[in-house]
């Protein structure tokens, strides 16, 4: 009697190794953001290194976000650090304008123009720009 062993995200290896289901899955759940190599790793029972030759061999997410002109999490992350900074800085100008304007025209600009939230947003930013 030929028992046949079905291979699932739970289940060890048979001595032919892992089936190339599994590794899509594992690989799935890592590009989706679910796993890291280290934890798909713990979780499967399996070595690192081979979770990440698997992802080298069988992953496309880069590459079909190259070829799409898309950008992978990471370049987003570094962009929106960018410009973040960016804005920072033009809340600084911000800030040091609003003092020129109060000073030269003897008029608190915060008090009259801006809301309580606004105004407690600003101080915090000053703060933390100095």
């Amino acid at each position: 009697m030929r028992r046949t062993n079905k291979i699932t995200l739970a289940s060890k290896p048979t001595y032919n190794g892992y089936s190339h289901a599994f590794k899509m899955a594992i690989i799935e759940r890592i590009e989706n953001g679910q796993l890291s190599i280290n934890q798909a790793a713990k979780e499967y029972d399996c070595s690192r290194s081979a979770v990440q030759k698997w992802v080298k061999k069988y992953a496309n997410l880069e590459r079909k976000l190259r070829n799409l002109k898309g950008k992978s999490p990471q370049q987003e992350i570094a962009d929106l650090k960018k410009k973040l900074k960016q804005e920072q800085r033009k809340v600084i100008v911000f800030e040091a304008a609003m003092e020129i304007i109060e000073e030269m025209y003897d008029v608190d600009v915060k008090k009259k123009l801006l809301s309580d939230y606004q105004r407690k947003v600003l101080k915090d930013l000053y703060k933390d720009s100095e």
